[in-house]
């Protein structure tokens, strides 16, 4: 299920190029949150599911909201 997660994300979502796709990737972080702590496995299926929407999200807030 992990390799599926991940495939999808790299595949159709390499990047977020619009408002809408951020405000959905910032929602499901937002989801995913509670079910991930310092105790999670780094290979738990939320947990490289948030570790990959932050990073796009990151890279979005990068290119459209420099500081």
């Amino acid at each position: 299920m992990i390799i599926f997660v991940v495939k999808l994300i790299k595949e159709f979502m390499t990047q977020i190029e619009t408002e809408k796709q951020y405000q959905a990737a910032m929602a499901r972080i937002e989801e995913l949150l509670p079910l991930v702590t310092e105790d999670t496995p780094e290979d738990d299926i939320h947990s490289v599911e948030l570790v990959l929407l932050s990073n796009l999200v990151a890279d979005y807030d990068n290119a459209h909201y420099p500081i």
